[in-house]
């Protein structure tokens, strides 16, 4: 069994012996961080690139979101729309600031990265927030987080918040599956395979 949830969704879900009561205690103070993301669209395209990273700004990343969201980048020849999201990492002092004292800072600092942005009319503009993003990536965080593996057989631990070795991302989210999925081969399957059944990616 592979437990797949956030870390304070685990802790109650963990068995009795599965790991140190500590352990599972400690998982309380990796905390919760919001994301908050900053979605414009103008009337035009305003940045040549599928995504940014910018300094001395107060934006973080902005990604072009044109096409994945189903929004043309030309209409019958002429320069149509483009749809850029600026994602703000450890938001807490943006988590419950109104979306148009947003639209009154990211406008300008748009329009400050990218020139063609001060010329351009904003079609669209919207705010989402997800307040229990990621852990909170504090000094000291890295040694609450668990390993894929447990004292109980067959069972192991899988998400971004477990140690990947990697921040509280995608990747890292990516890294844990497979850390579980190896720990279950090494300790459940690979017995199996002694007896003639197969394992993962092994033809029968």
């Amino acid at each position: 069994m592979v437990l797949a949830v956030p870390h304070e969704k685990a802790a109650p879900l963990i068995p009795a012996g599965a790991l140190p009561e500590q352990t599972v205690a400690g998982w309380a103070g990796l905390g919760a961080s919001p994301i908050v993301n900053v979605h414009v669209i103008y009337d035009r395209p305003v940045m040549d690139l599928l995504f940014v990273a910018a300094i001395d700004s107060p934006v973080q990343w902005v990604f072009d979101r044109t096409h994945i969201s189903g929004i043309s980048a030309s209409n019958h020849g002429r320069h149509g729309q483009q749809y850029l999201a600026v994602s703000l990492s450890a938001a807490d002092q943006y988590a419950d600031t109104p979306a148009a004292k947003l639209r009154e800072q990211f406008l300008p600092a748009l329009a400050e990265l990218f020139p063609a942005a001060r010329e351009a009319r904003v079609t669209e503009f919207f705010v989402t927030r997800e307040r229990r993003a990621t852990f909170r990536q504090a000094p000291g965080s890295g040694a609450l987080r668990p390993k894929a593996a447990t004292a109980r057989p067959g069972l192991v631990l899988a998400g971004a918040w477990t140690d990947t070795g990697w921040p509280d991302t995608m990747e890292g989210a990516v890294r844990s599956g497979l850390a579980a999925a190896a720990e279950l081969r090494r300790t459940v399957l690979t017995p199996a395979s002694k007896t003639g059944a197969s394992t993962i990616g092994e033809p029968q």
